[in-house]
């Protein structure tokens, strides 16, 4: 059995390896590593995959324990586990980006065959590996510049049946809250959303960031992950009872209108009003440029921890309640 390049080993056998996408001399020069196991009995493919921002490690360390640790003989189905999407961006410590192009790889699905670099990366990871798929779930966190708030992220599809097993995965991850992204209102580009639309269950689970491996943090995806696993019946045990998450109203951006630098007032998991004073922005010499307030009220999500901000450069976020 193959899935699209990767060769899935024999029932109840682990696999590790690595593939490329041939035909590609752009992305053929790079290798991305997998770790495959296949359980002794039939049942549904799942993909883990993580590092699509390459400086967000906690996701990257949870994945390959995940694949270290899980046994094959507790497995029905198969887990096909890509720790490291953002394979040119890793040792380089590329922030939100991947440095063949300058893109955001997890803004280009479905991606395009004769596109940018990033676009043919997500075209032939979309085409030959994802949509091969029953369930996928990706693993973040707050990347290099990024402190953050553990939450999990779903879309809706309009198709009752798979939008119950995506919520049904959501809710088992154990996080306390989440971003339900629609059709108009999601980032476009998302694999996670992108992989809904091709039918496939899908969510992000967000956890750690500002590039550290605190274990409470990789913890968090590994526990999170074997609970979504026993959820949907691939992996033996019973799930774990967790509450469901309360999900946002809406997931709000800000960014900064000037150049300079940041001085955030808040910190992540911090409940505000609107119009609540949340940082501001001073020029080179401590002027004061620009006061940052609460658009609305809600939960802080994430902020940026690096205080050098380039002019509509990202702040935080707020999830509104």
């Amino acid at each position: 059995m193959k899935i699209g390049p990767i060769a899935i080993p024999g029932a109840g056998e682990r696999a590790t390896g690595t593939f490329t996408f041939s035909g590609d001399e752009g992305l053929a020069k790079y290798e991305w590593p997998y770790i495959a196991i296949a359980g002794l009995q039939a049942g549904p493919i799942v993909l883990i995959t993580a590092g699509i921002h390459a400086a967000e490690y906690t996701g990257i360390e949870a994945a390959i324990r995940l694949g270290r640790t899980i046994s094959p003989d507790a497995v029905r189905g198969t887990i096909l586990i890509l720790p490291l999407l953002n394979r040119p961006g890793f040792y380089e410590r590329s922030i939100y980006v991947n440095p063949e192009d300058g893109d955001n790889l997890n803004r280009l699905f479905p991606g395009k065959p004769d596109g940018t670099w990033g676009e043919r990366f997500a075209h032939h990871l979309l085409a030959e590996i994802i949509t091969k798929c029953d369930y996928s779930i990706d693993l973040h966190a707050g990347d290099l510049i990024e402190d953050l708030e553990p939450f999990v992220i779903y879309r809706e599809t309009g198709t009752p049946a798979l939008d119950e097993r995506i919520r049904g995965m959501a809710d088992a991850y154990g996080a306390r809250w989440a971003v339900k992204g629609m059709p108009t209102s999601e980032r476009p580009g998302s694999l996670f959303a992108v992989a809904a639309l091709n039918g496939v269950a899908s969510m992000i689970a967000e956890s750690g960031g500002r590039g550290l491996l605190i274990e409470e943090d990789v913890a968090r995806h590994v526990t999170g992950v074997t609970n979504v696993l026993r959820t949907i019946g691939l992996l033996s045990g019973r799930p774990e009872r967790v509450e469901p998450p309360t999900v946002v109203k809406s997931f709000e951006w800000l960014r900064s209108p000037v150049e300079g630098i940041f001085h955030s007032h808040v910190r992540v998991a911090q409940l505000v009003k609107p119009r609540d004073l949340l940082g501001d922005m001073t020029d080179l010499v401590g002027e004061p440029l620009a006061a940052v307030t609460a658009p609305v009220g809600g939960v802080v999500l994430f902020i940026v921890t690096s205080p050098a901000i380039k002019k509509n450069g990202l702040l935080l976020a707020i999830g509104e309640l």
